[in-house]
């Protein structure tokens, strides 16, 4: 064999593994999962989480290395987005003015977070707690607000109380039907549509199966997606119990999920990999994958 013949023959063969090379890196690109990490609260009140417990400046700093330990965590294998999961509409003991049991949020004190946002590649989730209004009449103010690419919504039926019977939000665990979910789906589809705007999340509080009741009738908007976020507190074991039982195999095909860790409230604070489902913690093993995970 030449000397040419075999030069061109390396060359030929450190070509092909370079292409090869190439060719896995992108299908492992394909492949790399997005989550999104949020951190819940309202600002400048300490004790409704960790999102207003410090200034904006020392929260980004925190949400910054949050991200790098989780990706560290996870091996590089997910790509981490954060995101301020701000409660707009906090519910109240007292009726209040608009007879709603709910204290909103003034656009002074969110926009800022809505700017940071934008600039630092955040999402914001803006949380209604809803009291006495229905999931439309919750969404229906803040609508003007999803004109920001990076802006989404959130409802809390735990905080929901029935027109007709007036007691204070939280008193008994709250309920909405999918009749309610898919009429305000309906109203942000028709927002984004007519205002050209991107496709948006729509995230749902539960860690009870009767808070969002009649699963099954539970529609899809192409425009937006739908997360079933699982928000009970306690022990992993519990947590994880809850989690696998009501965000079962069938609600895959409607919703993603999410998981909600408390900083106070949980008996162990769940690694990275265990909130994925990629290791177990006392024996007990997320199944399916949460899309969002917020601590508050």
């Amino acid at each position: 064999m030449s000397n040419i013949f075999r030069f061109v023959l390396l060359i030929s063969i450190i070509f092909l593994e370079n292409i090869s090379a190439n060719i896995d890196k992108k299908q492992e690109e394909v492949k790399k999962d997005q989550i999104i990490v949020g951190y819940y609260g309202r600002p400048n009140t300490k004790s409704l989480g960790i999102l207003g417990q410090s200034n904006i400046d020392e929260l980004v700093q925190k949400m910054k290395e949050k991200a790098k330990y989780f990706e560290k965590e996870l091996d590089n294998k997910v790509e981490v987005k954060m995101a301020f999961h701000i409660i707009y509409g906090l519910a109240t003991s007292d009726a209040g003015s608009r007879d709603t049991y709910m204290l909103r949020l003034s656009e002074k004190s969110l926009m800022p977070y809505i700017k940071r946002a934008q600039e630092e590649n955040f999402e914001v989730i803006i949380d209604l707690q809803m009291g006495s209004n229905t999931p439309v009449e919750a969404i229906t103010p803040v609508l003007k607000y999803l004109k920001y690419d990076h802006v989404h919504l959130a409802i809390d039926p735990e905080f929901k109380i029935p027109k007709h019977k007036k007691y204070p939000p939280g008193k008994f665990i709250g309920h909405i039907y999918a009749q309610d979910l898919n009429d305000a789906q309906e109203l942000i589809s028709n927002y984004i549509n007519e205002n050209h705007l991107e496709n948006k999340l729509l995230i749902v509080h539960m860690f009870h199966d009767k808070m969002l009741r009649e699963k099954d009738k539970v529609k899809k908007f192409d425009n937006i997606k739908l997360v079933y976020n699982i928000d009970g507190h306690g022990a992993p074991a519990v947590k994880i119990k809850i989690y696998n039982s009501i965000y079962s195999e069938e609600q895959t095909t409607i919703a993603d999920s999410g998981f909600k860790i408390f900083y106070n409230n949980d008996t162990k604070i769940m690694t990275p990999k265990q909130i994925l489902g990629w290791e177990s913690t006392k024996g007990k093993k997320i199944q399916r994958q949460p899309f969002y995970i917020n601590y508050q």
